[in-house]
């Protein structure tokens, strides 16, 4: 995942939540802090889990992380390439499932890529695949999965050797399919959005006259809680799934001049124009605008640092089916345009909107409009 700022928890208490039926399952999630892993450590306490955070910054994540139960594991992704390591972590916590959602786009920090994305998960992996063949587990319940692991889009580009992340997580993948007495589910996740978090705000954004955009290529942006409570729902269905492939895209082909168009129109926004920019010059400006202080970036949406390479897939072509997805976790789609019309509504309505992902009803009104 790429770096983020520490955002402030209240943004995941707005709402009534759900009672929580403890599942007596301790889950332990490696990358828990940044983008996805809040969203998911709440999901999966909501769904009854207790959660084991495995973090590197315990500062960081103690802003992150303050949901009920929850415990901060410090770990070293850059150092941890030890089986050993992970299978006294796995022992002590007396962890039941596992969910990697750990990865870097770029080294910075002096840390490894190779480590943090390839090396260290799968001692994680391998750890994982000898400590749950010496529990004792119900025919069912072996088959079910024991760790997931969140993967990214363009693993199945045709030349994705040609970027360091997406083929580490490929690396990856392959890795951990060699290992066949583990159950495990790998999901590949689109570009993933939501409002007020991210590496691009698209509220911000849609306050901006000029619009600059690369390339007519298309992706499915998918909604991060969607994502998120997917991964909940995998891990609690008694449907077996054992040694599959997810991939979790939105429902709507786009383009980034249409996600722009759709999500301001969404937020009763418009543009005076869009301005299509050739690649080479966008990341001329890319890495000159990273040099700004932080709380000017902020200010125009942009919440991490992005290199070249990043830029390049972020605007490379990536679309698919979701039927596979939508199957295994019964949720319904999300829309860009419903998720940004809720949010226009306020706090209340868009937190009674994400709830109502978790059900699977929404609205009827919200339905006609969209």
């Amino acid at each position: 995942m790429l770096p983020h700022l520490c955002f402030s928890p209240d943004y995941f208490r707005k709402g009534k939540k759900p009672v929580v039926e403890d599942s007596g399952q301790n889950i332990l999630v490696v990358g828990a802090t940044g983008f996805l892993g809040p969203a998911l450590v709440e999901e999966l306490t909501l769904a009854g889990f207790r959660v084991i955070c495995g973090v590197r910054n315990l500062k960081k994540a103690a802003c992150q992380l303050t949901f009920s139960g929850v415990q901060l594991l410090q770990i070293d992704l850059n150092k941890d390439i030890n089986p050993e390591v992970w299978l006294s972590r796995l022992k002590e916590y007396e962890i039941d499932r596992v969910v990697n959602n750990v990865g870097i786009a770029n080294c910075f920090g002096g840390q490894s890529m190779e480590n943090v994305n390839v090396l260290a998960p799968l001692a994680l992996f391998e750890a994982a695949q000898f400590y749950f063949m010496d529990h004792e587990f119900s025919a069912t319940d072996g088959a079910t999965p024991r760790v997931i692991q969140i993967s990214t889009t363009g693993v199945d580009w045709p030349d994705c050797d040609k970027f360091p992340y997406p083929a580490s997580k490929l690396l990856l993948e392959e890795q951990l399919a060699r290992l066949g007495d583990l159950a495990y589910i790998i999901i590949r996740p689109n570009v993933i959005y939501e409002p007020e978090r991210g590496h691009l705000l698209l509220e911000q954004i849609a306050k901006i006259p000029f619009i600059f955009y690369i390339g007519h290529e298309q992706i499915q942006p998918v909604h991060c809680r969607e994502l998120a409570i997917g991964v909940a729902r995998i891990l609690t269905k008694k449907t077996v799934l054992k040694h599959t492939l997810l991939r979790a895209v939105g429902p709507t082909p786009m383009t980034w001049k249409e996600i722009f168009e759709v999500s301001s129109a969404a937020l009763g926004k418009s543009h005076i124009c869009y301005c299509a920019v050739p690649l080479k010059l966008a990341q001329i400006v890319t890495m000159l605008i990273q040099k700004l202080p932080e709380k000017v970036l902020s200010r125009f949406g942009i919440l991490s640092k992005m290199d070249p390479d990043t830029l390049v897939m972020m605007t490379r072509g990536s679309t698919g089916s979701n039927k596979e997805w939508l199957q295994a976790t019964d949720l319904r789609p999300v829309r860009l345009d419903e998720t940004y019309r809720e949010y226009e509504k306020g706090p209340e309505v868009y937190a009674a909107f994400i709830a109502s992902l978790r059900d699977n009803s929404i609205d009827r009104s919200t339905r006609q409009k969209g």
